[in-house]
């Protein structure tokens, strides 16, 4: 069964599986219009499943009365827009509805998107000219601006001013992924920051793919600490094995991790084994500031999630993207045991399509069930995504306090 994304809504059915990879590369800007073609594209692509027992292979069907959802045009194609990453080409369809005031009911949650926007983006100016307009056409308070250390219900985006982005695995898919986010975090400043503190596994072709970034990155000037490296450091120390020639990639990048820790007596005895296993000559040591072997910050280029002091309660942070696989377990751990449970999405910056595709899945599975879901402090960029594939109509959804 396939329903149509846009324009009137028909009634919710659980959308494709979990999501295929992203890409590793930031799509240039593209029109609003040109973008929402696109995803109804991927959209017809997903391949749809029937909601039914909380068992995720059951074929049970749940009947859904037929509803309509009108949503602008201008709203759509700016939750879109910024799922994509694309918050800058996201303002444009919200700034030119705005001024025509062609929103209707719509109106205040078209605003809010754009203060949020604003906000990431850094725009004070924008911001506190938007403010004037708010207050002026809704006669109240319009949102505060917000600086990094007073926006606590709001995602970490980078730790000590330096953008961070967390890896949980040095295998090919998950390096790809993160090394695409390190790239475009480094066209805006001169340093970033790749957590490693959660890496549980490796293969050969995410060390290369590991090593040829850093390469890129140094020889263009940017510097890239490895937060963390000394857990990474033990994850492959196994593979610098005298005589055995296999995972090269991984050795090389033993090598990094131990400059990135200033271990120099354990890269000097590595480097050795590294000449005489491949007969050739390993690299230079090069003094390097020490990373912190471990990070306090919660990135948000990698999910965190956690259950909330209230066993009801559990709390999802950062982006959520596609190739996320545990994104969302905590829910279905916290609906094993609940017959009702919150979800605190306070602290999520950005959910890609996909990623909105599985959640409402998982939803749809749930209240099948019987269980019923509530999300709070969700932004008014987020609640657009999810109004747009119709998750709102499944589960509770309570604003982010202004």
């Amino acid at each position: 069964m396939a329903f149509s994304l846009f324009g009137k809504k028909p009634p919710p059915a659980p959308l494709g599986g979990k999501g295929s990879a992203r890409p590793a590369t930031k799509p240039a800007p593209v029109p609003a219009a040109a973008s929402a073609a696109k995803q109804r594209e991927e959209l017809a692509a997903l391949d749809f499943t029937q909601p039914g027992e909380m068992a995720k292979r059951s074929l049970a069907r749940i009947e859904v009365q037929e509803t309509f959802h009108e949503i602008p045009a201008a709203i759509e194609q700016s939750a879109v827009l910024f799922s994509a990453e694309q918050p800058d080409a996201a303002c444009a369809p919200l700034e030119g509805a705005i001024h025509a005031e062609d929103l209707g009911l719509h109106a205040r949650r078209a605003w809010g998107m754009l203060f949020e926007l604003y906000q990431l983006l850094g725009k004070q100016g924008s911001f506190e000219q938007l403010a004037i307009e708010f207050a002026a056409r809704f006669e109240t308070s319009p949102p505060a601006w917000t600086t990094a250390d007073d926006s606590a219900g709001a995602a970490k985006v980078s730790a000590g001013g330096t953008p961070t982005v967390a890896l949980a695995a040095l295998r090919a898919d998950k390096v790809q992924e993160a090394v695409g986010q390190l790239f475009r975090h480094a066209e805006k400043g001169a340093a970033v920051r790749l957590s490693l503190t959660k890496t549980g596994d490796f293969d050969e072709e995410g060390c290369a793919l590991l090593n040829e970034a850093l390469r890129q990155l140094k020889r263009t000037g940017k510097q890239c600490t490895l937060v963390g490296a000394d857990k990474a450091a033990v994850l492959l120390a196994p593979v610098a094995a005298v005589g055995v020639r296999d995972n090269e990639q991984a050795w090389l990048l033993l090598l990094e991790l131990y400059q990135q820790t200033g271990d120099q007596a354990a890269f000097d005895e590595a480097a050795v084994n590294y000449a005489i296993t491949f007969e050739l000559s390993p690299p230079s040591w090069e003094s390097v500031q020490a990373a912190p072997a471990e990070s306090d910050e919660r990135e948000p280029a990698e999910a965190a999630f956690a259950v909330h002091e209230d066993p009801a309660v559990c709390r999802l942070e950062g982006d959520i993207v596609s190739g996320m696989d545990d994104a969302f377990d905590v829910i279905e751990e916290c609906a094993e045991s609940e017959p009702r449970l919150t979800v605190d999405v306070s602290r999520v910056r950005r959910m890609d399509f996909v990623a909105a595709a599985n959640l409402m899945n998982l939803v749809t599975r749930l209240a099948a069930a019987g269980k019923r879901v509530q999300f709070i402090g969700v932004s008014h960029l987020l609640a657009a995504l999810w109004e747009v594939i119709g998750l709102d109509r499944l589960a509770g959804i309570e604003l982010r306090k202004a």
